[in-house]
């Protein structure tokens, strides 16, 4: 039998012959690219780094530290298996556990036990290792003079009696309990810099100054130029004063409410700057002693379409728009805000990658501090990827997404050999972007 089939061979064969599977394979894996993560988790001493930050009160000792199991489950993440059910195809893998340096692989029922077994303060020592681990890899933002916090939340359903979830605002599974993370990222960078796991019950706004002081406390002393940009959930006069009072400049989507509305009704200088689209502001009375701008922008919705929301104060027969109000204290131009604000369109990827690429919107543990600190391990997880994307794959303003890196890097067929007194992975030399890995091996090695 033939060992090999070579391009031209399948080319000149016209018959198409019939396969036979057999489970005889020996040391195969899928993940043969996993070297890449493990080389990148050693450069930066993940493993010492969490051992050495994350304490876990009263655990006995077993055959997974508190690093090694963690490191594990970033494997599972960085791999595309985002719970831990799905995690268990590694603890078969032996050649997987091998490239990765790994004693083992734990079982579901291991990781478990881990998250209902901790405390809420293991979540928070995980957010300050990630923070800290930013800092460090940004080299203490040394180069920024002003930053952009984006802001958003998230809808996570749950489906039992976990702890600290409640019923609220659940566009997806309506009647169904929740949590409802608040998230804020660096606009610049697309790191996630902070956020915690809230109650469903919780309107978006809820504790958002207090999470916001907390986020501008962690900030290097020498950025002393803030912005804030977040959507209509985030919209309260409260937050409103206190950026404000705290000398910020925001960008915040407002909820077009009937008094909006009725503003929207009296502008009179629309003014275009293209493709459909106009601007328009209008003042609004904070306090006595405050006034901002509203900026408002209305675009034509073409013909044979709906408008994102049917507005009853603003329905008018012929020409229809969509608008968008944007509540902001800067001077500059309505034009200048709605671009600006715009980019905060990235944050919307950054979410979609959390709840598609390492499964934000999956809960895993009965216990609020176990799902906490789940949550803060995917966030971890997400940095960790971004700063791969830089540093081993040369991607700084176009970065792609992370499926698209594991199918391309990750997701290798390979067989292991023992050769010459060593270890050889050997990888399909047919791979169609060798040569990519090959250039993000260089950059890591």
């Amino acid at each position: 039998m033939k060992n090999n089939i070579s391009q031209k061979e399948r080319i000149n064969n016209q018959k198409v012959e019939d396969v036979r599977e057999e489970f005889t394979g020996k040391n195969l894996t899928r993940f043969g690219g996993t070297g890449l993560i493990r080389r990148f988790f050693n450069r930066h001493s993940i493993r010492e780094d969490i051992e050495k930050r994350i304490k876990v009160e009263g655990r006995r000792e077993c055959k997974y530290s508190v690093g090694s199991m963690i490191v594990s489950v970033l494997y599972g993440i960085f791999l595309g298996y985002q719970r831990p059910s799905q995690m268990e195809v590694f603890t078969t893998d032996g050649v997987f556990q091998k490239i990765a340096g790994l004693i083992g692989f734990p079982v579901q029922s291991t990781i478990s036990r881990f998250l209902s077994s901790i405390k809420v303060s293991v979540a928070r020592e995980f957010a300050i290792l990630n923070f800290n681990f930013l800092m460090k890899f940004r080299g203490g933002f040394k180069a920024f003079k002003s930053i952009t916090l984006d802001m958003d939340s998230h809808v996570i359903p749950v489906f039992g009696n976990q702890q600290m979830a409640g019923l609220g605002y659940n566009p997806k599974k309506k009647g169904r309990k929740s949590y409802h993370p608040i998230l804020c990222f660096i606009g610049e960078t697309r790191d996630y810099i902070g956020g915690f796991l809230r109650n469903g019950k919780h309107h978006t706004s809820h504790n958002a100054i207090p999470f916001i002081k907390s986020i501008i406390k962690k900030l290097p002393s020498h950025i002393k130029e803030i912005k804030v940009r977040a959507d209509s959930g985030f919209f309260s006069l409260d937050i409103l004063k206190f950026l404000i009072n705290s000398a910020i400049e925001f960008y915040i989507v407002v909820p077009i409410q009937p008094w909006v509305q009725n503003k929207i009704m009296g502008i009179r200088n629309w003014r275009g700057i293209g493709y459909g689209v106009e601007v328009g502001e209008f003042e609004f009375i904070l306090t006595k002693v405050i006034t901002i701008k509203m900026v408002v922008i209305r675009q034509k919705v073409k013909v044979g379409e709906s408008p994102n929301k049917q507005l009853k104060l603003l329905h008018v027969e012929g020409v229809v728009y969509d608008y968008q109000v944007i509540a902001t204290n800067s001077n500059l131009s309505p034009e200048e805000v709605w671009r600006f604000y715009n980019k905060r369109a990235n944050v919307e990827n950054f979410i979609k990658e959390g709840i598609y690429g390492f499964g934000l919107d999956k809960v895993v543990s009965h216990s609020y501090a176990g799902n906490s600190t789940w949550f803060e391990v995917l966030m971890f997880a997400y940095n960790l990827m971004n700063f791969f994307k830089e540093e081993v794959m040369n991607q700084n303003k176009v970065k792609d997404m992370i499926q698209g890196i594991r199918e391309r890097l990750f997701l290798i067929p390979g067989r292991l050999v023992y050769r010459g007194r060593q270890w050889i992975l050997r990888l399909e030399r047919t791979w169609f972007y060798r040569c990519e890995y090959e250039d993000a091996l260089t950059r890591v090695t």
